[in-house]
């Protein structure tokens, strides 16, 4: 019997080890039977600027339809959460006018709730509202600028940020967003990928799988076991600004009926006027965190939680990071701290153990 693991686990690059080569027009589907009653499928894809990918041990039902509902789905969420493009959802809601009702899909409002708990838990280290500040350092559709931001262009942006600018309310099969400030913008992407994640989940197991590992970008999620019956095996990258390829692993760890997402400061940042700038910002401050925290690794029930939990972590450093982790239900992080060239990992206490290559 084959066994079918992940040996790979990065947020921030798009070429996975579960990375199909398939434009977004196109699917990869293989379909393997290596014993009567023991199917595997594996597909694949593009979308929100980097990869997705499915694999199914077991049954799982008509493969083309999971094929084709798997696709729906991820673009599904795209289309309405992307910053990138002009008709999306939040897009069209950057450019709403202020204390206006704006109508949105109960998908898009569920994950703008989350974001918002999430934001008012850190006490706004974690902000989906940050999308002027993301233009402002080039880590957005924006062009990248050639220096640093000055402090009077920070402020104007942070002035035009704050997740308690926007309210919401359902019901009678309406959605509705609504901000108090007519520049404020949404910037779900560090929530949606995850969202994303939670929707391959979901059209698996309407279809019957009962064990599968799917991701978007190396956030992932697992259900079950591989079809040799042992977990889902997942490693956590050593988070080195110079590394080439093989993307060398610090740890590993089985990931079954749960959701694992990672942040670092190592693969997407900018070097303005000589001094390298993390793409993770802080919205309290409208700087880029400086801190030893390398990356945050988070296990929860839901890839949408594990994804923005990985943020809010990486914007509070590490000892904050731990207190506030111990704080949730069902939540844990595995910390790697930079001391000089090395690292040292910190473990919630829930975390499980880690394997070492």
């Amino acid at each position: 019997m084959v066994c079918y693991r992940l040996s790979l686990l990065c947020l921030l690059t798009a070429a996975m080890a579960l990375g199909s080569s398939c434009t977004r027009q196109e699917q990869a589907m293989s379909v393997n039977q290596d014993r009567p009653g023991s199917l595997f499928l594996e597909t694949g894809g593009e979308v929100m600027g980097t990869t997705w990918s499915a694999k199914v041990a077991g049954h799982y039902g008509d493969a083309a339809s999971v094929v084709a509902g798997l696709g729906e789905a991820v673009h599904d969420v795209d289309a309405r959460m992307s910053t990138y493009k002009e008709d999306s959802e939040i897009s069209r809601f950057g450019r709403a006018p202020a204390d206006t009702p704006f109508e949105v899909s109960a998908d898009t409002l569920k994950v703008v709730a989350d974001a918002l708990r999430i934001a008012g838990i850190t006490r706004g280290a974690f902000d989906p509202t940050i999308m002027p500040l993301v233009d402002l350092w080039g880590f957005g559709p924006a062009p990248t600028p050639a220096a640093a931001p000055n402090a009077e262009a920070i402020a104007t942006a942070l002035a035009n940020c704050g997740y308690g600018k926007i309210t919401m309310r359902s019901g009678g099969g309406r959605s509705v967003l609504q901000k108090s400030d007519a520049a404020l913008r949404l910037d779900l992407s560090a929530i949606a990928k995850g969202h994303g994640v939670d929707a391959l989940a979901a059209v698996l197991e309407e279809a019957g799988a009962a064990h599968f590992l799917v991701e978007i970008g190396g956030e992932l999620r697992a259900k079950g076991v591989t079809n040799d019956g042992s977990p889902w095996m997942v490693g956590i990258e050593a988070p080195r600004f110079d590394q080439g390829p093989g993307r060398p692993l610090q740890a590993a760890v089985a990931l079954q009926d749960l959701a694992i997402a990672t942040s670092g400061d190592y693969r997407n940042y900018r070097v303005l006027d000589g001094k390298r700038y993390s793409h993770t910002l802080d919205p309290r401050t409208g700087y880029p965190v400086e801190h030893d925290l390398a990356s945050v690794t988070i296990l929860a029930p839901t890839c949408r939680q594990a994804d923005a939990w990985a943020t809010a972590c990486m914007v509070l450093g590490a000892e904050s990071a731990l207190a506030v982790i111990e704080g949730q239900e069902d939540v844990e992080c595995f910390l790697l701290v930079r001391t000089g060239e090395d690292y040292v990992g910190k473990r919630s206490s829930g975390f499980p153990e880690l394997q070492y290559p």
